[in-house]
């Protein structure tokens, strides 16, 4: 599963990029270097796509009687229990009771720069995209759910998962979160899109275009934020070819290696 993700650009970076002010409603969020289940983060929806919403990460469907929070909803639905990359059949996430009804309609954008996936050793990595492609989205459901109690009215999202691209299966990961495209993000909120145009674009992002590597442990501890999370241990999965401002232009520069500074701070 895919439990932990990075957001440390600032408020004014994503409401650049992505066009948007924060809500009036919303509290701006401190950087967070790994949030998880029931931490609060930035995300666009299809009701309010011009607009930075805070939404708790872990979705409780609307007609819950207590909290679910689900961080995960699987493109598949009940298929490809194997998670099999050469999957080749239908998206049925919409079969599921819990997703059918924000998949058509509550649909929105998770705002990050990273992401934590574990090898099958159980040693964690550090996930991003190259060329300091940050932040980026990830396409994700959204849901309203009332506490029978309190009535307290709480928003929350889920990440949609697909099967692990040929990177993260190299060191045993089977799924990773659906990463959308710049050319992608406004399909995948557009209220008026039909489900079946929706659907195609869950897939798993290029390999070549993403790179990982090892962090500490301190990332398993439950609670801790600090910027040292993000430094690396060892080496890159995969070479970058990085421009370098030269007299005259740029030029292509091959660069794998290690380095005390996480991928966002390197030259």
């Amino acid at each position: 599963m895919c439990t932990k993700y990075v957001l440390a650009s600032e408020l004014s970076c994503i409401e650049t990029r992505f066009n948007v002010r924060i809500s009036s409603s919303g509290i701006p969020i401190p950087k967070l270097y790994s949030f998880s289940t029931v931490d609060y983060s930035y995300v666009i929806t299809s009701e309010n796509p011009h607009e930075l919403q805070v939404l708790k990460f872990g979705m409780t469907p609307f007609y819950a009687t207590q909290p679910m929070d689900i961080i995960n909803a699987r493109a598949e639905g009940d298929k490809n229990i194997r998670n099999d990359p050469s999957y080749n059949g239908s998206m049925a996430i919409f079969l599921q009771t819990a997703f059918k009804k924000p998949i058509q309609s509550q649909r929105c954008l998770v705002i990050t720069d990273a992401y934590y996936e574990w090898s099958d050793r159980n040693k964690p990595y550090l996930v991003y995209l190259q060329n300091r492609n940050r932040p980026f989205t990830i396409a994700g459901i959204y849901d309203r759910w009332i506490n029978p109690e309190s009535k307290e009215i709480v928003e929350s999202f889920a990440i949609i998962t697909t099967v692990a691209n040929s990177m993260l299966q190299s060191i045993g990961v089977k799924r990773m979160p659906v990463i959308l495209s710049r050319s992608n993000e406004s399909q995948w909120i557009k209220a008026s899109n039909h489900l079946s145009d929706v659907l195609r674009l869950l897939t798993p992002y290029p390999a070549e275009k993403m790179n990982a590597y090892p962090v500490s442990e301190l990332v398993n501890i439950e609670g801790l934020n600090i910027p040292s999370m993000l430094n690396p241990v060892g080496e890159k999965l995969q070479v970058e070819i990085i421009p370098v401002r030269v007299e005259g232009g740029y030029r292509a520069h091959k660069q794998k290696g290690t380095s005390d500074k996480p991928w966002f701070e390197n030259k």
